[in-house]
């Protein structure tokens, strides 16, 4: 079967499809679902995607999941857009990434959707900053406006409301039997090392990855896309 033609764009600000990319749409390539966070996973990683569809995916870019504040409805956001392309794409073993925020939603999913064979995460929080939300009104202000942006807050002030509450519990993270992949920096303000020591005490299975020092911001760039394209190809190797 043909290979769909990719369709490219930047992201909606608004609108009922969340998936603003798409490409090497085809029923017998695995699926790669790219959520999107604030500080990443947008038009910047288009290069990712282009070399996840020539590596032999079928690979979907979708924003941050709302309404942002419910848990549940955050990890079935995923589930759903699975569903969306089991006729478009090989589900059964689905490749999920996550950045920064978007990457509670996916560990959230895995716990429960076994389809997802494995998650990689950029920069992601998992605990600490959903637990102690004020600690958000202490990030840096281009960081504090990207969170507003992507969860749809009225403002900096709202954001403490919207995310706290959403922490991973252990009972979840055990739940994840696929692999999960963790990439994060030593300064980066949203992924603390409390979250990564959760993470190794709960994960039945995971890759640890730290990226160099980052400016008090989540990874981005090159060196990290290769890194998650990478593990893509070590966590499955697709055929073409």
């Amino acid at each position: 079967m043909a290979v769909r033609d990719t369709r490219r764009g930047p992201v909606p600000a608004s609108g009922r499809d969340p998936v603003w990319w798409s490409g090497g749409l085809d029923p017998a390539r695995p699926l790669v679902l790219v959520v999107g966070g604030a500080l990443g996973g947008g038009p910047e990683c288009a290069p990712l995607l282009g070399r996840l569809v020539a590596h032999g995916h079928a690979v979907a870019a979708v924003r941050l999941p709302r309404p942002v504040p419910c848990a549940e409805c955050t990890a079935a956001s995923v589930s759903r857009l699975i569903d969306g392309h089991a006729h478009t794409a090989d589900t059964r073993r689905t490749r999920v990434i996550g950045f920064d925020l978007g990457g509670r939603p996916a560990l959230a999913a895995a716990a429960s959707d076994r389809r997802i064979a494995s998650v990689h995460l950029v920069g992601a929080p998992v605990s600490r900053l959903f637990e102690e939300p004020d600690r958000i009104l202490g990030l840096p202000p281009a960081t504090v406006d990207a969170l507003v942006a992507a969860t749809g807050a009225a403002g900096g002030e709202q954001l403490p409301y919207l995310l706290g509450g959403l922490a991973l519990r252990p009972e979840q993270l055990y739940e994840i039997r696929g692999t999960v992949w963790v990439g994060h920096a030593p300064d980066d303000p949203l992924t603390t090392p409390q979250d990564l020591a959760l993470l190794k005490l709960t994960l039945e299975s995971s890759v640890f990855h730290a990226f160099g020092a980052t400016g008090g911001t989540s990874p981005r760039g090159g060196t990290v896309h290769r890194w998650l394209a990478d593990g893509i190809r070590r966590a499955g190797s697709p055929t073409r």
